[in-house]
């Protein structure tokens, strides 16, 4: 059934040019296993459940195949995605991951979240979950001991910044953000004066006041992943990784080697001085997932597993070892304290001195639904940039649940995660049930407008899964959640999928809805989602690219207002005013196979009408842009957006790869190419080979694939304006350009 079901997977899946491999665990429907682009080798690999999906259908928590088969299938997943998140994946954070399938029966709408009255129920709880999930693998298929946990699309959108103090005159672009007024990390910030990057896991200060860029200081994090960063003043808070901080524990040969707990680590560093100076460090058990920065108020997302439970697993093959192996598995449950189910922290001076540890959270700052809502804790850090790293205490709200999509408006931050639900426990007597449930995402919701603290609220449930954080907008105090429920698929039926826009509304009773539209794109799914007050832009696609325009006017009565359909599709949406509109994705024929980037200009000055009124394509091609929205600058001031592309498929021998940034403006209602501009020294290398196909018919037929071959460091993963000039970040170095004309003015080699 897996080979089945993985061909059927890859022939409903468009081409991707920028993809080495596509591989997707199957537990109701096809997720993406991990994607490594050519250019900035981002990794993106779902949890350890899906994975076993891959390995085989499992009952409990072992698969049904062989042993030999499920230890060969896992080895080579975990080979395949150590190898490829070998050079500098930022957007993943590797950890251990214990989410549980649960069954239908288990799943329950959490719009009313209680917290706990101390630790004796806590503890009580956690238990009762932990027994009822447990079995020979421990409680989440713990045979597999790694997993990389993210937010794998974060995207934003740009915005001008006026340095008032130092520099009144100085402009400068700021991270491209959803939500005005709400900053989100990244790998290079700018404050007009300073630019501040993380390149190769170190942290690089250059000094932008003069004629040149000049590195004014770097700081090398060991034992350490960083992801992105906030600057605040002189102040620069690096969020990522960091791996075992103390010795590991010896285990017996029944036991899996080299199990992995994700630390999180938030690292403040003074960079007042021209030497960047670490000032504190702080580790907190779990996955970094997201941030975001209100003020000087930012909040950290970590999702965090059970600690220090050393699961046994079967000594050898049948009942009688598994049966052992679970039963001393229950027995550690039954022995745990509270400290093996919440998070650990510790709180260290630059030199490593302790200045404070302990649990992360309090017992009654946990909230959890009434039934079964799994092992993993959702945690919210609350940080004041003003002040050095908790200088008085560590503010944090947990809830019992998973996280993995995070979106913040100024007021309230929400935390998403997709609900998955085992195909064999919708069987009945060996049937499959007639109307099997959908798959759904949870959305919690916090309240931020405190500064100091972050409040749990409520949460709900809706139809389908989340894209990413554009998925979700909140308007008028209701949140529009856009998203596709790929319908059930198991091996008996198919069910066609479509996409929805729901509104939810806060009440006594949670996040409940109050409207939605569905029949959005019928056998596609979302590829792109901008919310503009009170209208949505929706993109679905698997041969063309319907662009669906959304009337939220009436949040209690949504209703689609147009659609235009056209070749490929767009992955990343960017409002210019409130009649135009910018899609950056794939251009594809009419078999959905896409063949290249494409930026399409929309007028959306009719909303019952959207037309595409020109488009800029690179055949061949893609852009970072596509799935992290960070890429991407927009310049009002000049009309100017800067995009890096990357060839990487090319037609024949004789044609041209690139590999840089293109500079886009709009001259009226037309896209035009202001310039390109690269790191390389020399174009890419296009490099082809030749087969022979033989044809049914007994003819044969010459093909060819051709691809461009370049020093990947010189890829451009960040552009930012100041005043008149144009700067482009690769591992390479910084490339200064002029803003008018693009020609190269200077470049800062690391």
């Amino acid at each position: 059934m897996f080979s089945r079901s993985l061909s059927t997977f890859l022939m409903n899946q468009p081409a991707k040019p920028d993809s080495l491999l596509w591989v997707g665990g199957l537990i109701g429907q096809w997720k993406q296993l991990w994607e490594m682009n050519l250019a900035t080798c981002h990794c993106f690999v779902t949890s350890k459940r899906e994975l076993t999906g891959v390995a085989g259908r499992y009952k409990g928590n072992h698969c049904d195949v062989g042993a030999s088969v499920k230890k060969m299938i896992i080895a080579l997943l975990c080979s395949l995605s150590l190898s490829a998140c070998g050079a500098d994946s930022r957007d993943n954070a590797l950890g251990q991951d214990q989410s549980i399938p649960l069954s239908p029966s288990q799943i329950q709408l959490t719009s009313a979240l209680t917290s706990f009255e101390s630790c004796d129920p806590f503890l009580r709880h956690v238990k009762a979950n932990a027994l009822d999930m447990v079995g020979p693998w421990g409680v989440g298929g713990g045979y597999f001991p790694i997993t990389m946990e993210a937010e794998m699309m974060r995207d934003t959108a740009e915005a001008i910044a006026d340095e008032s103090t130092a520099a009144p005159k100085t402009q400068y672009s700021t991270t491209n953000i959803q939500e005005a007024g709400v900053d989100e990390p990244d790998i290079i910030k700018t404050d007009g004066q300073r630019i501040v990057a993380l390149v190769e896991n170190k942290l690089r200060v250059l000094d932008a006041t003069g004629e040149q860029l000049r590195q004014s200081g770097e700081l090398q994090f060991d034992n350490f992943w960083a992801q992105d960063m906030f600057l605040s003043g002189d102040r620069v808070v690096v969020f990522g990784q960091m791996h075992e901080t103390t010795t590991a524990h010896k285990r017996s040969v029944s036991r899996v080697p080299g199990w992995y707990s994700p630390i999180t680590t938030l690292i403040s560093v003074d960079i007042s001085k021209p030497t960047p100076q670490v000032t504190r460090r702080l580790h907190i058990d779990g996955s970094y997932i997201s941030s975001r920065l209100v003020d000087n108020s930012a909040r950290i997302v970590i999702q965090s597993s059970p600690t220090g439970l050393e699961w046994f697993y079967p000594e050898g093959s049948g009942l009688r070892a598994e049966r052992e192996a679970e039963e001393k598995n229950r027995q550690l449950i039954k022995e745990s304290t509270v400290d093996n189910w919440v998070p650990w922290f510790v709180l260290e001076t630059s030199d490593g001195a302790l200045l404070q540890e302990g649990t992360l959270t309090s017992c009654e700052r946990v909230y959890h639904p009434s039934s079964n809502s799994g092992l993993q804790m959702l945690n919210i850090v609350t940080v004041d940039l003003d002040e050095e790293l908790f200088e008085e205490q560590i503010a944090s709200t947990s809830v019992l649940a998973d996280g993995q999509t995070v979106y913040s408006s100024r007021e309230n931050m929400y935390v998403a995660t997709t609900e998955w639900v085992d195909e064999r426990d919708l069987r009945t007597e060996g049937t499959i049930s007639s109307e099997p449930p959908k798959v759904s995402t949870r959305i919690h919701k916090f309240d931020i407008s405190d500064p100091t603290r972050t409040v749990y609220r409520s949460s709900g449930q809706v139809i389908g899964t989340v894209l990413n954080q554009y998925s979700m907008s909140e308007f008028e105090d209701n949140l529009r959640v856009a998203t596709t429920d790929h319908g059930w698929w198991t091996s008996e039926q198919e069910v066609t999928s479509q996409s929805y826009v729901t509104v939810l509304q806060e009440t006594d009773d949670g996040l409940t809805e109050i409207g939605r539209v569905g029949n959005l794109g019928k056998g596609e799914r979302i590829y792109a989602v901008r919310f503009l007050g009170d209208l949505a832009t929706v993109v679905t696609f698997r041969q063309t690219d319907p662009l669906y325009t959304v009337d939220l006017s009436q949040p209690q009565s949504p209703k689609v207002l147009g659609e235009l359909k056209i070749m490929g599709y767009s992955a990343y949406l960017h409002p210019i005013t409130d009649k135009l509109l910018i899609g950056v994705g794939q251009d594809a024929l009419e078999t959905g196979r896409t063949i290249g980037t494409q930026v399409s200009l929309f007028d959306i000055s009719d909303l019952s009408q959207p037309v595409r009124i020109d488009q800029w394509q690179l055949p061949g091609g893609s852009s970072e842009t596509e799935y992290n929205a960070r890429a991407f600058l927009h310049w009002p001031a000049e009309d100017l957006f800067v995009l890096p592309v990357v060839t990487h498929q090319i037609p024949n021998p004789d044609g041209k790869a690139f590999a840089g940034a293109v500079a886009l403006e709009l001259n009226g209602r037309a896209l035009d190419e202001r310039g390109r501009i690269t790191h390389l020294k020399s174009d890419p290398k296009v490099t082809c080979q030749r087969w022979i196909e033989e044809r049914e018919n007994e003819t044969e037929v010459e093909r060819q694939h051709c691809w461009s071959e370049y020093d990947w460091r010189g890829t451009i993963q960040r552009s930012l304006v100041i005043d008149d000039q144009l700067h482009t970040l690769s591992s390479l170095g910084v490339l200064s350009s002029d803003l008018k004309t693009m020609k190269p003015l200077s470049f800062l080699a690391f």
